[in-house]
């Protein structure tokens, strides 16, 4: 082949190459097209890339062409067990510290290699191994090896592979950097979502506190009234000497037993409240009830409440048959009572409510 056209081919294909590490911005899969790409482009047998920090000598990439990649990082940090490396560590050390390509026909015969132990372990003929440098920075290496002698490296391959390691470090740097912008996006969101949701917590915090602070104020007016209630009435009763009619004295008790009933059901459900807020569950002492005497009970002593007015009419329409059922009477009772005072609260201009 004339060699105008030998030089033609092989810039088309770095080119190609060029454009293909380029296509990408994911660093795992730069690197797997990287030693794909250039183990068929000097047709050789094996292949690796690795990347190393300089300052700590961690390996932050790699990507294996017919190499074992765990066995490879055993060699690589010096723990083979079996005692038979697959690649030569020496030299991929020899071209990380001096920066410069190493190019050998016959490893085994070199004189540079031959006292390694590894390169005579793995039967190394034909090594070619350049640094990838980008901005000055050692990244990492480019290796490939053959190991039959039919097929050796020339210089030629040597200088089509630097050339390639160029590219290949620009495309990993940038796909590093790609990463390390993509890990800070990913980080600031993640703080930015964790201030966010502290912020709704402590927002919770301060709302759930406000509404206790409400809730324990309505409780303690809604159990001051009948309280004073009760504490009028049976002072009046107290000091009465016999002056109040059997009437009024009916109505009395009816009233201190309607507001008794009014506290005992305020308590109840401040227990149910702190319960379920404790995450609880609510405790029921379930027995046989009869439903009636409940109804009738509640339905007399709705007039007392406060937001009973003249306008309202309680109807009252219990049949003698009501079955006794298996309840808990104080919930029952407590159940009933609230939805007998919210049908007279939401009723302010008055009305038929029917029990």
């Amino acid at each position: 082949m004339p060699a105008t056209t030998e030089k033609t081919n092989y810039l088309t294909t770095l080119l190609r190459l060029g454009q293909t590490l380029n296509s990408s911005l994911d660093l795992n899969e730069v690197l797997n097209t990287a030693i794909r790409e250039v183990v068929a482009f000097v047709c050789a047998e094996r292949g690796f890339i690795i990347l190393v920090d300089q300052g700590t000598n961690k390996v932050w990439g790699k990507a294996a062409h017919n190499i074992d990649l765990t066995a490879l990082e055993s060699v690589l940090a010096g723990r083979d067990p079996s005692n038979k490396p697959e690649v030569s560590r020496g030299i991929v050390e020899q071209v990380l510290r001096e920066r410069k390509a190493v190019l050998s026909t016959n490893a085994m015969e070199d004189p540079r290699f031959q006292s390694h132990t590894s390169v005579q372990l793995a039967h190394v003929r034909s090594v070619l191994c350049v640094p990838l440098v980008a901005q000055g920075h050692v990244l990492g290496i480019v290796y490939l090896d053959n190991r039959v002698r039919a097929s050796v490296f020339a210089e030629s391959d040597e200088e089509m592979l630097s050339a390639f390691a160029n590219q290949a470090a620009v495309a990993i740097q940038n796909a590093r950097l790609y990463e390390n912008l993509r890990g800070s996006l990913e980080e600031r969101l993640k703080l930015q979502e964790e201030l966010h949701a502290k912020e709704r917590e402590r927002t919770a915090l301060h709302e759930a506190s406000r509404l206790k602070s409400e809730f324990i104020d309505y409780v303690s007016h809604e159990l001051r009234n009948p309280l004073t209630t009760i504490r009028g009435y049976v002072q009046t009763l107290s000091g009465a000497n016999g002056e109040i009619s059997a009437d009024m004295r009916t109505e009395f008790y009816e009233t201190i037993e309607a507001e008794s009933d009014r506290m005992l059901g305020l308590i109840n459900e401040l227990l149910d409240s702190s319960r379920l807020e404790a995450d609880r569950p609510l405790s029921l002492n379930a027995r046989c009830v009869q439903l009636a005497p409940i109804l009738r009970r509640l339905a007399g002593s709705h007039k007392f409440y406060k937001f009973w007015t003249e306008q309202h009419t309680l109807i009252l329409d219990i049949p003698d048959t009501l079955p006794e059922i298996e309840a808990d009477e104080d919930k029952v009772h407590q159940v009933v009572a609230n939805l007998l005072s919210n049908a007279i609260k939401y009723s302010p201009q008055g009305g038929e409510i029917l029990l």
